[in-house]
């Protein structure tokens, strides 16, 4: 099968070189052309833009960082919709609002193309590990016809419902994800400044009910002050303001991820965006005082 991909970042690079390893002919396009040049060497074929794409793929892949991005590859000028084929598939892998999907559907629905929506749940690990779980939204026909491909990349492929479900469970699943994040940075700081080894809370974690293989390797990666970017917090910051957009949308009072979106929104401002949203504890120990007096300008 040829198919298209379009967005070799940190996430698209692993996921397309899983392709190359399942047998897929790629054709590959990234608005920085020096991040073809790995896929270059393992098989697959550069081309001009995201149309060139499109005209010779049987299913395009795009992987960008939000709606905007998408958007422009896609339904702008020399976008996938200026080259698909009547009959091909468009699957954005991307994480977008569920209006987003719907327009990208729409747009493809003009070319006689169909349209899944299908962002993922995991980072760089199973991204090159091909173990991502994939939320599908589209026809279940059109699913199944992509799920080859889909199973490449993902260990699992959930179906969520119709066009658009699948960015929907991805930002409530990232809603949760930042949630688990904002209480264990607390919990970690709360843990140190009481005078208590973070090794201890840790192991706390690991020996109750909601123990799990994120709490340890986060855990400890705050512990030992390590943020080697793996989901940037930039991209979480931008997601929970995704997750805002949607929850005003269907008329959803979220009220506790509103104080953890503002919480992101402080650590992205101050610099650390680039780092792993794990920093949001780093931006956390730089406000606090053992006494927990704040630092920052609104002190008083």
């Amino acid at each position: 099968m040829k198919v298209g991909f379009i967005g070799l970042g940190t996430m698209g690079r692993p996921m397309a070189e899983n392709l190359i390893k399942a047998g897929c002919a790629l054709v590959v396009w990234n608005r920085t052309p020096a991040r073809t040049r790995p896929l270059e060497a393992l098989g697959a074929k550069p081309s001009p833009g995201p149309a060139q794409v499109a005209a010779e793929a049987e299913i395009v892949i795009t992987m960008v960082t939000g709606p905007e991005d998408v958007e422009q590859v896609v339904l702008g000028p020399d976008g996938v919709l200026e080259g698909i084929r009547p009959g091909a598939v468009l699957i954005d892998m991307s994480t977008v609002t569920p209006m987003t999907s719907r327009k990208l559907a729409a747009g493809a629905t003009t070319r006689q193309a169909e349209f899944l929506d299908a962002p993922v749940v995991g980072s760089v690990g199973p991204a090159a590990e091909g173990t991502l779980v994939i939320l599908a939204g589209g026809l279940p026909t059109t699913l199944e016809r992509c799920r080859p491909v889909l199973e490449a990349m993902g260990r699992t492929v959930i179906h969520a419902g119709g066009v658009g479900m699948g960015s929907a469970l991805k930002l409530a699943t990232n809603l949760m994800l930042a949630h688990l994040m904002a209480g264990l940075a607390e919990g970690l700081l709360l843990t140190e400044q009481s005078g208590i080894e973070p090794a201890r809370y840790l192991e706390v974690l690991q020996a109750s009910p909601f123990r799990s293989r994120w709490y340890e390797t986060k855990g400890a990666g705050l512990a030992a002050r390590e943020f080697a970017p793996h989901f940037a917090l930039k991209h979480m910051h931008k997601d929970l303001r995704l997750i805002r957009a949607l929850a005003e949308e269907q008329g959803a009072a979220l009220p506790v991820t509103r104080a953890v979106e503002e919480l992101f929104a402080r650590a992205d401002a101050d610099g650390l965006g680039e780092l792993d949203y794990s920093a949001v504890f780093s931006w956390l120990l730089g406000r606090f005082t053992g006494a927990g007096q704040r630092l920052d300008a609104d002190a008083g």
